[in-house]
């Protein structure tokens, strides 16, 4: 790759010290073209600024126990672009199992046989107010991701805790403080509906 960036051994030591050392904006400036070109020709329909953040949460997990050998392990560029592609593919199954809630939502409305347009009214609410709150920059991007793979995607919370790096206890805060945030959506959508 001809638009690679060389790798700095100094760099990636200072970053691997911790996720609170100053240079991960170095980092994240140095690899941003290469990651964002990665995803446009390989996952374009997957939201860059995204899985580029989780790629840098990853990364201040796994870079402590990175040894760079290039000999024996490759260039830093294929790792990196290998925890790229992870996280992609994540966000693609994220938004495909999105996709399945919502069909879901409409299986439901049949299961409860409500009448079509009080169920067809109820579904759009629903989805208004889980796109609004997803969508709210007030919320701590990790705290909306954290959301999605527990009470979206169903995933055990003991693993998303690990994934994230937070205990099993902010797990729930988080979830239930999201799902009252949600609920209050809902009530205002209601009220101004």
């Amino acid at each position: 790759m001809s638009d690679t960036p060389a790798t700095s051994i100094t760099l990636l030591k200072a970053v691997s010290s911790g996720a609170e050392n100053v240079r991960w904006t170095e980092f994240a400036q140095r690899y941003d073209a290469l990651m964002r070109g990665f995803l446009r020709s390989h996952y374009p329909t997957v939201e860059a600024d995204d899985v580029i953040q989780n790629v840098l949460l990853s990364l201040t997990k796994a870079l402590p126990g990175y040894n760079y050998t290039p000999d024996e392990k490759g260039h830093f560029h294929n790792f990196l672009l290998g925890v790229v592609r992870h996280k992609a593919v994540d966000a693609v199954r994220r938004n495909a199992s999105e996709s399945e809630m919502r069909r879901g939502f409409a299986a439901e409305r049949i299961r409860q046989d409500l009448p079509t347009e009080e169920a067809k009214w109820r579904e759009d609410l629903m989805h208004a107010a889980l796109d609004q709150m997803m969508a709210d920059t007030s919320i701590a991007p990790r705290n909306r991701e954290i959301f999605r793979h527990v009470a979206l995607l169903g995933e055990p919370p003991e693993r998303v805790a690990s994934d994230f790096g937070v205990s099993r206890g902010n797990v729930d805060v988080i979830k239930n403080r999201m799902v009252g945030r949600l609920q209050g959506l809902v009530s205002a959508m209601i009220d101004n509906g």
